[in-house]
């Protein structure tokens, strides 16, 4: 009989070491005991809303700022409304895809983390604000699915609990319905400790007040010791090292990018000595701050502060500070009106003013030499949700993003629109509005055009080819059917193959291919020990460029209360609530478990089922 090698989980002490000596290249500005103050770690309202890191993300170039539907894809939010409840995203049932900046923005409401935070993660760890725009397809996707480098330790390999975007901030669900936090609400909970909780020393979380020792990963920057003793002064100092234990290069990096961009908190006045102009901090750039704009926000540029050049170019500059939103200007001499939202000018009617509630007396003399500084965007349309037609042309639209978006003949109807609900606007004016396609029909339609066979589902905006075993499997009927034009078609851009039904078995390529389970937007992978354990088999086979289309979840693990280990690795795992809890020595024991009552398996299934908390007793 083959003897098995057991490794029993116990706790390591971190010795003590000198305090780094600062080499070339590090700034000696950076503190390794205080990371970032407890306030600001914790400020939420840093950007006013996802508009406000969208604005960033665009100053910055940011791959994260593109908003097409295929990137969206690319983002991993999950369809299942209640699989987004069951982790409190603020806005499960949006019907739509969010762009990055709108689920870092909720992941923060959610949370309580500081949206600048999430941002200097995302860079330090994937280089998603400043780099990713020179990632090939492959390494983008890669990068997004661990974009907070959550569950990717470094002694190993990346986990495949939180397999995207969406999952790294918000948390997920394993097939046996256990909850894990994401990134976002994990540095929380990490914080909100009464004194902190740290990196794990000697089997408890260090707090506030210790002083600890960490390895450094150390690339990058000479004279960095291979270790190095830290003293954590504050809350916030402690959730930043126990996520990413080591000093260098990650928590210098998230200094280094945090002090970079978020040095100067908002609203800060700064001109170079020798300058005219003033700026202001927004989010992390610049802005120029015109004479008549400091007037109407009551800023007083006597409290501007004198910056060095290398300051002042290390903060990117975005467009010209405008006035308050929704502030009304007239170009002296001209019988214009234009309307200020986010910077930007808008031309705008007396029949719009009027139907957004503003009140045209109240508005702004401004030069036509000011007026040029900003961009002007498209016309301005009546508000969002509003919808118009023509007098003329009966055509009928929704006001959405400020563009205006067609009805067909089925989504109006769908919709239940009553023409008393319906705005009359000229059809000269509404020539002048920008368009953007067509009104998409409602989550769960089932759509053909008119030229074709092919039977789309329409989920959050996107169409999604429905295969014939899926039609059969999720219940669907040909008379629910709704042929469209296929210009309607083709304006919805097309998402992954419709999914099969939850707890649906199937295999790939074949009956003895790959076996998978699908739950809640995800297909959990079944292997051969676990289905032969559990008699699971096959319903449906699909081919493989269908089902890799379908996010990937945590594995369906073994029966609770079987014992396991990895071929590789002497770790011995028993099974509860479908998570593998590591056994010290004395758990073993009092469990009375044999050698011969551990179960095998290759090392790499091991390694990819949910792992839980220790058992020690």
């Amino acid at each position: 009989m083959n003897k098995i090698k057991i490794k029993f989980f116990s706790v390591f002490i971190i010795a003590a070491m000198p305090v780094l000596a600062f080499g070339q290249g590090v700034d000696l500005a950076f503190n390794p005991n205080k990371l970032i103050d407890d306030k600001v770690f914790s400020d939420t309202q840093t950007f006013g809303g996802a508009e406000g890191v969208q604005k960033f993300l665009a100053a910055k170039n940011s791959v994260l700022a593109n908003t097409s539907p295929d990137f969206l894809a690319k983002l991993k939010e999950p369809q299942s409304a209640e699989l987004k409840q069951g982790l409190a995203d603020p806005r499960p049932n949006l019907g739509r895809l969010r762009t990055a900046a709108e689920l870092i923005w909720d992941a923060s409401v959610q949370s309580g983390l500081n949206p600048q935070v999430i941002l200097v993660t995302l860079n330090k760890e994937q280089g998603l604000v400043t780099s990713a725009d020179t990632y090939t397809s492959d390494r983008l996707q890669k990068a997004l699915d661990r974009a907070m480098g959550f569950d990717c330790p470094d002694s190993e390999g990346c986990g495949n609990l939180f397999p995207g975007f969406y999952y790294q901030l918000f948390g997920n669900f394993d097939s046996q319905n256990n909850r894990y936090l994401g990134a976002a609400k994990s540095l929380m909970k990490s914080f909100s400790y009464s004194s902190g909780r740290g990196p794990v020393v000697d089997g408890t979380p260090a707090k506030v007040g210790d002083n600890i020792t960490l390895e450094n990963t150390m690339g990058g920057y000479e004279n960095i010791m291979p270790q190095q003793s830290i003293t954590l002064e504050n809350r916030a100092t402690a959730a930043l090292y126990r996520y990413t234990p080591h000093v260098f290069n990650g928590n210098y990096n998230f200094w280094k990018f945090f002090q970079s961009w978020f040095k100067y908190p908002n609203g800060t006045l700064l001109k170079l000595a020798a300058g005219v102009d003033n700026y202001i901090i927004q989010n992390g750039v610049k802005m120029l701050v015109p004479q008549f704009v400091a007037q109407a926000r009551n800023l007083n540029f006597a409290d501007t502060i004198i910056v060095s050049p290398n300051e002042f170019e290390s903060y990117e500059t975005d467009k010209p500070m405008g006035p308050l939103d929704n502030t009304i200007v007239q170009i002296t001499g001209e019988n214009k009106k234009y309307v200020f939202l986010n910077n930007v000018k808008h031309r705008v009617s007396d029949l719009v003013i009027g139907q957004r509630g503003l009140d045209p007396k109240k508005n702004m003399s401004i030069s036509a030499a000011e007026a040029s500084i900003f961009e002007e965007g498209p016309v301005l349309p009546p508000k969002d949700g509003t919808v118009i037609r023509g007098i003329a042309d009966k055509s009928v639209y929704l006001v959405q993003d400020g563009k205006i978006k067609m009805y067909s003949a089925y989504t109006f109807a769908q919709n239940k629109i009553k023409a008393k609900n319906i705005y009359s606007v000229p059809d000269e004016e509404i020539s002048t509005y920008a368009k953007n396609g067509f009104v998409p029909p409602l989550d769960g339609s089932l759509v053909k055009a008119s030229d074709s066979q092919a039977v789309y589902l329409v989920e959050s905006g996107l169409r999604h080819p429905v295969l014939a075993d899926i039609f059969k499997i999720r219940g669907f009927r040909f008379s629910s059917v709704a042929t469209i034009s296929k210009d309607e078609i083709a304006a919805l851009s097309i998402g992954s193959y419709a999914a099969p039904k939850d707890r649906t078995f199937f295999a790939v390529g074949s009956k003895t291919g790959p076996l998978y389970m699908f739950k809640e937007g995800t297909k959990h992978s079944i292997s051969a020990y676990v289905a032969k354990q559990r008699g699971i088999t096959p319903d449906y086979v699909f081919n493989g460029d269908v089902a890799v289309e379908w996010f990937d979840g945590i594995p369906v693990p073994p029966y609770n209360n079987t014992v396991v280990k990895g071929d590789k690795d002497s770790t011995v795992y028993l099974v509860q609530n479908g998570q593998l809890k590591p056994l010290t020595y004395k758990a073993f024991t009092n469990r009375k478990i044999t050698p011969k009552k551990i179960v095998v398996l290759p090392q790499d299934e091991v390694d990819a089922y949910a792992k839980g908390n220790m058992i020690s007793k």
